[in-house]
């Protein structure tokens, strides 16, 4: 028999991969293919196949498939039908788009069953992947091959359901798969832990993109990193062990200090109500705090300097519900972003300080960019100071109306 490794020469290889794009296409061996990319040399080879004259095979600049099986079979290769040459030659088994689509349509089936059973406990996170938003794009790219994962953070994530205690990321890692750095952000648990815990949240939020807005959704299912570095900032509040007052706060209410609280120390205390009256006053510039607390050094203040994280969170969280919360911040897109969070979480509690078309104008300044006006269009808050941020162009900042801030704490 003569010997096949012929058609593995550079003029047929390529042309077997056009053949084998034509059967994708169309599931079977017709059609024709280009041969305008080909070499002088490579054209005389086919046309030397095909038994036709070369200046014919340039004119015609195309071969048809049903005309290279017709001469394929008048050869020494005729126990061979052309797809099973182009199997052959190209080691791999020929598939149509219509096998190709079927098949991928059972693999995905296959996948949706496994992933209901896994997650039948969390039926967010199924909801969620089954979106087949951006968010789990990573997820269908892998799907059968990230099942034994999925299941190991369904376990992490249903463990942490069930409980009520604090726990750092390395020690449900430990615990979840045995390496204290498998739910790192780097590795795929990770970024799977991070999906699960997005999904069960109860406020609308963006997907976590930056480490510190993973760090904070974690921390709503009590997940802990940076219990030092993640701390809030105040005055005035009284904090308890169950039903125990902690000393540490008595004495900073005693002498009037400010503390900068970590979240280490935070996951302990049970409640925290404020030492006087009813009223938590919250800002996030730690320079407007400040004015305030000098002014004020008995009043419940709190700074979360800039978007709130987990230790603010968990701060505002145990106040009782009682409790009413004044907060102010600058009159910006990224202030309002906060102000909606806020609201969004504590409802009829919050009462939104000063931040009003009366301060908007005294303090109006700066340019905004059309960037920072686009993030204007998913807030529902405020909507008469979001059409002054777009018909001015211009944000407003604390500073302007501090001193009204300063009248308004009464204690």
């Amino acid at each position: 028999m003569t010997n096949i490794n012929v058609f593995r020469h550079s003029a047929f290889l390529k042309l077997f991969k056009q053949f084998k794009r034509k059967y994708y296409s169309f599931g079977s061996m017709r059609g024709n293919v280009s041969l305008k990319d080909f070499t002088a040399d490579e054209v005389k080879e086919i046309a030397g196949f095909l038994g036709v004259p070369e200046y014919q095979l340039n004119q015609k600049r195309s071969v048809s498939l049903q005309q290279f099986e017709a001469q394929l079979a008048t050869t020494s290769f005729s126990q061979f039908t052309l797809k099973e040459l182009l199997e052959e030659i190209l080691e791999e088994k020929l598939q149509s788009k219509e096998e190709d689509e079927r098949l991928k349509g059972n693999t995905k089936k296959q996948f949706i069953n496994d992933l209901q059973e896994i997650l039948s406990d969390l039926p967010q996170w199924y909801n969620q992947i089954q979106k087949q938003t951006g968010d789990s794009k990573f997820i269908w790219q892998e799907q059968k091959a990230l099942l034994p994962t999925i299941q190991l953070v369904a376990k992490a994530v249903s463990r942490q359901l069930k409980g009520n205690d604090f726990i750092r990321l390395p020690i449900l890692a430990q615990l979840a798969t045995g390496d204290p750095h498998a739910f790192d952000s780097k590795n795929i648990a990770g970024k799977l832990l991070v999906h699960a815990v997005y999904s069960l949240s109860k406020q609308p939020v963006n997907y976590p993109k930056t480490r510190e807005e993973q760090v904070d959704l974690l921390g709503d299912l009590k997940i802990i990193q940076d219990d030092l570095w993640n701390f809030v900032t105040f005055q005035g509040l009284l904090g308890y062990e169950q039903k125990e007052l902690h000393p540490l706060w008595q004495a900073a209410v005693a002498t009037k200090s400010a503390v900068n609280m970590p979240m280490r120390h935070l996951v302990s205390i049970t409640k925290v109500r404020p030492a006087i009256g009813k009223r938590v006053y919250i800002v996030e510039n730690s320079s407007v705090a400040s004015t305030l607390m000098d002014a004020h050094p008995k009043a419940p203040i709190i700074c979360t300097h800039g978007q709130l994280r987990m230790a603010s969170w968990r701060l505002l969280d145990l106040l009782s519900s009682e409790i009413e919360l004044y907060y102010s911040g600058d009159l910006d897109p990224e202030g309002l972003r906060i102000a909606q969070h806020i609201s969004n979480r504590y409802s009829e509690r919050v009462h939104l300080w000063r931040m009003d078309e009366a301060c908007y104008h005294l303090g109006m300044t700066g340019e905004l960019t059309a960037k920072r006006l686009s993030n204007l269009q998913s807030l529902t808050i405020l909507p008469t100071i979001t059409e002054q941020m777009k018909r001015h162009k211009k944000v407003s900042y604390q500073e302007a109306w501090l001193d009204l801030l300063v009248a308004d704490i009464k204690i």
